[in-house]
C-alpha cells in the first residue's frame, strides 16, 4: 500500500503524511510491537560505551508498554 501510494504520486503532488504514518502505526500494532522508546542506535551507543545493562533488557525480550500520546 505504501509503495503503491508513493509511486502513484505525481512530481508536483504533495503526499498525505498523516495517512502514511497511519499505515505504519497500524502495521506496528498488527505485528504486536509495543513502543518502548528504545532504538537500535541507542543500543549500539550503549554497547560502545560499555553500558550493556539497559540493552540486555531489550535483547532478552523485556518490553515496556508505554505510549507517547496514546497513538501506539
Amino acid at each position: 500500500m505504501y509503495l503503491n501510494y508513493c509511486r502513484g504520486l505525481r512530481f508536483e503532488e504533495a503526499a498525505d503524511y498523516m495517512y502514511l504514518r497511519q499505515l505504519f502505526r497500524i502495521l506496528f500494532r498488527t505485528l504486536g510491537h509495543s513502543y518502548d522508546y528504545v532504538f537500535d542506535w541507542t543500543i549500539l551507543k550503549q554497547k560502545a560505551a560499555g553500558n550493556n545493562a539497559p540493552a540486555a533488557n531489550v535483547e532478552s525480550g523485556h518490553q515496556q508498554t508505554t505510549t507517547a500520546q496514546g497513538n501506539y
